[in-house]
């Protein structure tokens, strides 16, 4: 079985910014780095959700980026 060591956490907010000649939307994305594996995804949600509600751009995804060292 293999052993899975923690090692860091980046949380990905991506917004709509607009829309090209198209009508396809533009995004923009804000990554907060450094997280520790000790918060839960609905936290983490819930997080992200209050610092979305700061910004006048709509909120369209959240992504949450684990890195684990396998041995």
């Amino acid at each position: 079985m293999a052993n899975t060591i923690f090692l860091g956490a980046t949380l990905r907010l991506k917004y709509i910014v607009g829309h090209d000649e198209h009508n396809e939307p533009k995004f923009s994305t804000k990554t907060y780095q450094n997280l520790n594996g000790s918060h839960s995804n609905v936290d983490l949600l819930n997080v992200a959700k209050a610092m979305a509600s700061l910004s006048s751009q709509p909120l369209d995804s959240v992504v949450k980026q684990e890195t684990t060292d396998l041995s």
